[in-house]
């Protein structure tokens, strides 16, 4: 296959190490502002007045944005419940809620004018923790929403909103009967994890640059789904959808932090009161209080035979949502979905929970809840090998779904050699070896998420030009991915054109076709059939035209290389059949492509998943006894990426992920006193660095062919993120006998863990 499962040179390349890469935040408009926020000092507390009069005297202030300039409006945004408003109206709910705006000429003024706004606060009662939240009696964060979306869910799964309480939202899924089969088990583990919150840590914040003029508006944007912010903005301002236009420059990565509306509405509606372009750039702390991973906290009852054998488990997961539903509602339902890991359990029941608390708002993440239940289930089964005196490994192998099983009555049959990536994992680290060096150990961990979204829809076109040249467009955001790319190699392959001929166009809502966001791995294996069915489409109705051109059968002609194939070695050039087709007039052919998963009431989500993401993970460690630092000194990633159109791709997004995993592993985590962030910036925040990369570092990408996308193609690049934490902690029990079921693993944290050992 030609252009295919090879690392071309990335479209964008060129121009992001140059510089001339254009990021939304060197988008300048004539007469543009600047806005700046202010942000609540309280975590929780009611709005008893304002007063802009100091900031809007201000020389260069052009408005202030309260919540008086929202009366006939609905400021309520947010994708699964509309519970976030533009700015703060009644009351702020965590610290860097946001209260009022200020567009000015410059930044230095619009940060001058927002410090001389006057608030009066009286400050409520607030809840940091789920714990908190869930007492009886708790301060409630929201009292009264109106707008929420119940999904309508298949066999085995339910969704509930507890009105008058602080769960924003509860998912189930269950089947089989655990209780009758824990009575009937020969060994019951019953045990809490705890995972920390962390940052996504873009190295672009957000920024958003908006223009109410003639009655629409545009929006320039940092974004992941540029068609829901156009579904947020149309309703909030009361404007038709081709009235409002999402432009997305380059972005600077998003890990999920960009999913859906952020600052957009906020931006287009000091627009609307200025009557002038307006930019809103966040500083990387601002960034930190807009967005985060959700911490978890995760109860995990499993019932085994003796012999090994899982009978049932039982799932209680909590998530801590923050002030804003956000997607939390999203998160929890794939983190209650996939708490049974991938394993062969007859008997499953699992409970989660996103809960409102007074912090900042939570949303996807990388792993999107399937990283969180990894480490509880995954620390889990080396727990019960322990208990049962066997090899961690061969009681995987034993459980572990096979490749064609269902992962649940309905779903897609797991599409990936679970068993093959487990025993490549255990080989590269030497499972079986001989000898052990004092406090070194060695772990394992598997892990797999559903894929590609729910209900997700993607559309692409492909146009040939006059010249013979080809224009491709879709929905998905080049996020840093390289999928601009990989699917330009899709249409060169389906096409068999040169890979130098295709241009991939902006993306535009107006002209772009719509798809619903970049997000759960699903650009090669949801918008990449989209897009060959429109290379497909395209030649069908080339050799359509070239056969009226030529008088001859369609169904005899082949196009390949830039040329229309016929009888005994005869060719005519794609330019030359659109020549003497469309005339002097010149013309276009322009082709379509569609992919979207059918509903299935059967499928516990509604719908079947696309494809299963994999992720296998390895670590050889060593702990310091005397420091508590955990080493890691080998980490193997497998997955399986089901055909790899780019390889180098594959593996930067694979080995990107398992250092996610290895920061939030030993080090990252948001720390909240009194509601307040401590560490909101990349000074006191501890991200990984190349100096926290394992001496020996390798991701094994699998190709078995299985996934939806093209040639076989599945999506990957937050496979690798899940099995870090209980690979690198299992490791740690194997080298010094010490479960730690709470991480980061800072080195006070195991120090205190081996002291209590010893004790």
């Amino acid at each position: 296959m030609k252009s295919i499962s090879e690392s071309k040179a990335r479209l964008d390349g060129e121009e992001k190490v140059t510089g001339r890469a254009v990021y939304t935040d060197d988008i300048r408009l004539p007469g543009m502002l600047h806005a700046k926020l202010l942000r609540s000092p309280y975590p929780h507390a009611r709005l008893v007045g304002l007063n802009v009069s100091r900031a809007i005297r201000l020389p260069g202030v052009a408005a202030v944005l309260t919540r008086d300039d929202f009366a006939g409006l609905n400021p309520f945004y947010g994708f699964s419940v509309k519970d976030q408003p533009v700015v703060a109206l009644d009351k702020v709910r965590y610290a860097g809620d946001v209260v009022a705006a200020v567009a000015a000429v410059d930044e230095d003024t619009a940060e001058e004018a927002a410090s001389l706004i006057e608030v009066e606060y009286e400050q409520l009662p607030a809840v940091f923790t789920v714990k908190e939240a869930l007492v009886e009696g708790a301060p409630l964060l929201h009292e009264n929403i109106k707008q929420k979306h119940l999904p309508k869910y298949g066999r085995g799964c339910t969704g509930f909103f507890h009105e008058g309480t602080n769960i924003c939202f509860h998912f189930r899924y269950e089947r089989g009967d655990v209780e009758e089969a824990f009575e009937s088990c020969d060994h019951v583990f019953e045990d809490i994890f705890t995972f920390p919150r962390a940052q996504h840590c873009s190295l672009e914040p957000h920024v958003s640059v908006a223009y109410f003029e003639s009655g629409g508006l545009t929006v320039w944007t940092s974004t992941q789904s540029p068609f829901v912010v156009r579904q947020e903005l149309s309703r909030i301002f009361q404007i038709r959808l081709n009235k409002v236009r999402v432009v997305v420059p380059c972005v600077g990565a998003g890990y999920g932090g960009k999913h859906s509306a952020k600052f957009e509405p906020l931006a287009a509606a000091l627009s609307q009161k200025t009557g002038r372009p307006v930019k809103l750039s966040l500083s990387m702390e601002e960034s930190f209080k807009t967005v985060t991973q959700h911490s978890a906290t995760i109860k995990m009852k499993t019932g085994v035979k003796k012999d090994g054998t899982l009978v049932a488990r039982q799932s209680e997961v909590l998530l801590n949502t923050g002030a804003y539903a956000e997607a939390g509602p999203l998160v929890i339902e794939k983190a209650g979905y996939r708490a049974h890991g991938p394993y062969r359990i007859p008997h499953v029941k699992s409970d989660a929970f996103a809960v409102y608390t007074n912090t900042v708002p939570a949303g996807p993440f990388r792993g999107f809840g399937g990283t969180q239940v990894a480490f509880a289930y995954e620390s889990q089964m080396d727990m019960i090998a322990e208990k049962l005196g066997m090899d961690p490994l061969e009681i995987r192998l034993k459980n572990v779904l096979n490749k064609g099983e269902e992962f649940a009555p309905g779903d897609t049959p797991i599409d990936s050699d679970l068993k093959e990536a487990l025993k490549l994992a255990a080989k590269e680290i030497g499972w079986h070896e001989k000898g052990r060096s004092p406090y070194r150990g060695k772990g394992i961990s598997c892990a797999l998420k559903d894929g590609g979204g729910i209900n997700k829809p993607s559309n692409a076109l492909v146009k040939i030009t006059e010249d013979g040249s080809i224009v491709l467009s879709f929905g998905t955001v080049e996020v840093g991915q390289g999928i601009n790319t990989a699917m330009a190699q899709i249409v060169a392959n389906e096409m068999d054109m040169p890979f130098e001929n295709i241009l991939v166009a902006p993306l535009d809502t107006t002209s772009t076709p719509y798809d619903q966001g970049t997000l759960a791995s699903a650009g090669i294996a949801v918008t990449g059939p989209a897009v060959q069915r429109a290379a497909q489409d395209v030649v069908r109705q080339i050799l359509e035209i070239a056969g009226m051109v030529l008088g001859l059968d369609p169904a005899t002609l082949r196009f390949g290389e830039g040329k229309v194939h016929y009888g005994e070695n005869q060719s005519l050039p794609l330019r030359d059949v659109m020549i003497r087709h469309f005339g002097g007039t010149g013309g276009e052919i322009v082709g379509t492509g569609f992919f979207k998963v059918s509903r299935n009431n059967d499928a516990p989500l509604g719908y079947p998943c696309p494809f299963w993401e994999v992720g296998i993970g390895g670590a050889d460690v060593v702990v310091d006894p005397e420091t508590g630092e955990v080493k890691i000194l080998k980490y193997i990633s497998v997955t399986d990426a089901g055909k790899m159109i780019h390889p180098n791709h594959c593996r930067g997004q694979d080995e990107g992920a398992a250092m996610f995993g290895i920061g939030h592993t030993l080090f990252e985590s948001m720390i909240f006193r009194d509601g307040q962030l401590m560490n909101p910036n990349l000074i006191e925040y501890r991200l990984p660095n190349f100096r926290d990369l394992p001496d020996h570092f390798e991701s094994r990408i699998l190709e078995g062919g299985s996934g939806p996308g093209p040639y076989g193609a599945k999506g990957l690049g937050e496979g690798g993120i899940l099995p870090v934490a209980s690979a690198v902690t299992n490791a740690v029990y194997n080298a010094v006998g010490v479960r730690i079921k709470e991480i980061p693993l800072y080195p006070e944290r195991v120090l205190k863990s081996l002291s209590l050992k010893n004790d």
